[in-house]
């Protein structure tokens, strides 16, 4: 009878951890399907994401860059805070610009939605 009990104790032991060990895979699948597919969102998001320049003048003393910038891709072009622009000149100056009315930074006319234009105007502090 002792063996018995033994027995028993050690088959719920054993179906106690089965099931855990199966509801810890089945979690780790879901958040694993859950991150794939948010990665999937977003690279959808990313392919059709298209900005074209299709004019840029330079203030005389090089500190201002204005862009007319058109939204070629197929989707709404939204969050600029979390924008940056890289300017590069011909003799090799690169300036990171963060988006912000101050200077430095950019501000932008409205081309949110595929196939709208607008303007951005970006100011740095260049070396003369």
């Amino acid at each position: 009878m002792e063996n018995f009990a033994i027995t028993l104790v050690c088959i719920a032991l054993l179906i106690a951890a089965a099931v855990s060990l199966s509801m810890t895979a089945l979690n780790a699948v879901n958040t694993m399907s859950d991150a794939m597919r948010q990665e999937e969102m977003l690279s959808r998001d990313m392919i059709n994401t298209s900005i074209a320049c299709e004019n840029a003048t330079t203030s005389p003393g090089g500190n201002s860059v204005a862009l007319y910038v058109a939204n070629t891709g197929n989707t709404k072009l939204a969050n600029y805070a979390a924008w940056d622009i890289i300017v590069r000149y011909q003799d090799g100056g690169t300036y990171w610009i963060p988006y912000s009315a101050a200077t430095p930074g950019w501000t932008s006319g409205a081309f949110f939605f595929p196939g709208q234009a607008g303007n951005i105007r970006a100011q740095h502090f260049r070396p003369g």
